[in-house]
């Protein structure tokens, strides 16, 4: 009795750990904004270090994937360096990670954070073309959405600097969507070449790290230009590269697997919810009226896109297969 219920406990007790760490996760990734706003330095300078002290973190955690799987890390590493669609990830990375720094800087904290989440409307849109998977209505809807939360926060009148942060903002979504649609089309090159895609977990967080070093080549010049001024700032600094990036990212990579799909989008959908919040209660900036709707209008988009997606999905695995 007691070994067969313990044995049935296991699996919840993994997916509360799981749902934790994605919590955890989101969290952390929601802290973002508010690191971005309090540092006084340049935007680019700002994103080098930010990836700087990201790397060490996101290193080890791709170490301790491939040990965990008894694959030699610098064999695997090697052969991963070698993968273009690798390489491309790591530069849809560093879009990404530098555009959103370059946006907070320029514009409000929700604007940046809330334009970058329309992005998983672009993997569906992109999964065609690129991948030859099925776009579906419900894709087509959410994209629609997106394009009218977009629309909505063009309606404010705002600087022109402010302008232009949102549009680095849509920039940062692109980038967003690109990592996942690189990581799978390597994924298919690889089954393609009849080989098992053995670095499943760990060639992600190499992309990553790959990425941030690529970010911090990009802005090297800056950085070397300008550095973080004091105790506080350089503690900020470190934060956002070690906690923000490098610990959220292993988080969710060590929960992910462990959760449906739905699931792990849903819990990570707090992070464009509280990122403007914490810039608002710390530094009383407080997003537009036609922001929070237009960014209402993309979470619930991508939200109800992820929910159609999963009971899609669900139906198909249910259905008996063809011998």
């Amino acid at each position: 009795m007691t070994s067969a219920t313990t044995a049935h406990e296991r699996p919840s007790q993994k997916e509360r750990a799981a749902t934790a760490f994605v919590l955890l996760a989101a969290l952390l990734w929601s802290t973002g904004g508010l690191g971005v706003k309090s540092v006084a330095l340049g935007s680019m300078a700002l994103a080098g270090y930010r990836s700087l002290f990201a790397v060490p973190v996101l290193a080890l955690a791709a170490l301790i994937e491939l040990r965990a799987r008894r694959l030699g890390p610098l064999a695997e590493v090697g052969r991963m360096l070698r993968r273009p669609w690798v390489w491309a990830a790591a530069v849809s990375y560093a879009v990404m990670v530098v555009s959103f720094v370059v946006a907070a800087k320029l514009t409000t904290a929700a604007n940046a954070i809330l334009l970058q989440y329309s992005g998983p409307v672009y993997v569906a849109l992109l999964s065609w073309p690129l991948l030859r998977e099925r776009v579906r209505l419900i894709d087509g809807v959410a994209t629609l959405g997106c394009l009218l939360g977009m629309t909505l926060f063009f309606v404010d009148k705002v600087s022109a600097e402010g302008r232009i942060g949102d549009l680095v903002a849509i920039l940062s979504s692109l980038g967003f969507a690109g990592v996942p649609l690189l990581m799978r089309l390597e994924q298919r090159a690889q089954e393609a070449g009849g080989a098992i895609w053995t670095g499943a977990v760990a060639s992600p967080l190499v992309a990553m790290t790959l990425g941030n070093l690529v970010a911090c080549a990009v802005c090297a010049p800056s950085m070397v230009a300008a550095r973080p001024s004091g105790a506080i700032a350089w503690s900020v600094v470190v934060f956002l590269g070690t906690v923000q990036i490098g610990a959220a990212y292993w988080l969710y990579g060590a929960a992910v697997g462990k959760l449906p799909a739905l699931r792990s989008t849903l819990l990570a959908t707090i992070e464009p919810i509280l990122n403007p919040l914490w810039v608002a209660l710390v530094r009383g900036e407080r997003p537009t009226g036609w922001a929070v709707l237009g960014g209402a209008v993309i979470v619930a988009s991508v939200t109800l896109q992820a929910i159609f997606r999963a009971r899609v999905s669900a139906k198909a695995g249910a259905r008996p297969s063809r011998a």
